[in-house]
């Protein structure tokens, strides 16, 4: 009977070695688990660029030469705060809302006045934008040109300024359009 036991028992250790044996093949080792992560990885990132390349070449992008443009320099709109401290000794500056009642006519002004050969230079300043509505005043009695701090202009106003300060004020559409031509000829 001892050696039935002994046989039993060693039967029982043959077992479990056979048994731990058929588990270790289910436990991944984690060198395995990481080249697998990798290969996943790697996977998506093929996927991604081969959708990438399909998507530019179908609309044309991947061969294009991007082309930079010259961006232009902006130097005829400028802040109503601003307006009366420019370096030139001589110029005007044409306030008017961009997107106002008076737009076309504001604008053909300046495009009329920008086209003469011998002139001083215009500015414009945009009274619809935000930065610029502090200088705004609807009433034409409050107009106020004397310094850039104290500034209030109505919807198309036209200021003349030499050495640094306001000489000539015509404030609203109808005196800017009574000096047309003494400006525009």
């Amino acid at each position: 009977m001892g050696k039935k036991k002994d046989n039993k028992k060693e039967q029982k250790k043959k077992d479990n070695k056979k048994k731990l044996k058929n588990i270790d093949k289910y436990v991944p080792e984690e060198g395995n688990e990481v080249q697998r992560l990798i290969k996943i990885g790697g996977g998506v990132l093929a996927v991604l660029i081969v959708f990438y390349i399909g998507f530019a070449i179908y609309h044309g992008d991947l061969f294009k030469k991007v082309e930079k443009e010259k961006e232009a320099i902006q130097d005829v709109e400028i802040m109503a705060g601003t307006s009366l401290t420019m370096e030139e000794s001589d110029y005007y500056v044409l306030y008017y809302d961009f997107n106002g009642d008076n737009k076309s006519y504001a604008e053909a002004f300046y495009n009329v006045y920008d086209n003469k050969q011998e002139k001083s230079k215009m500015y414009k300043v945009n009274l619809g934008s935000g930065l610029n509505k502090a200088y705004v005043t609807a009433n034409a009695n409050e107009v106020n040109t004397s310094s850039s701090t104290s500034l209030k202009v109505i919807d198309v106003t036209l200021i003349r300024v030499q050495n640094g300060k306001p000489t000539e004020v015509y404030s609203g559409l109808e005196k800017v359009k009574s000096i047309e031509e003494k400006i525009l000829k």
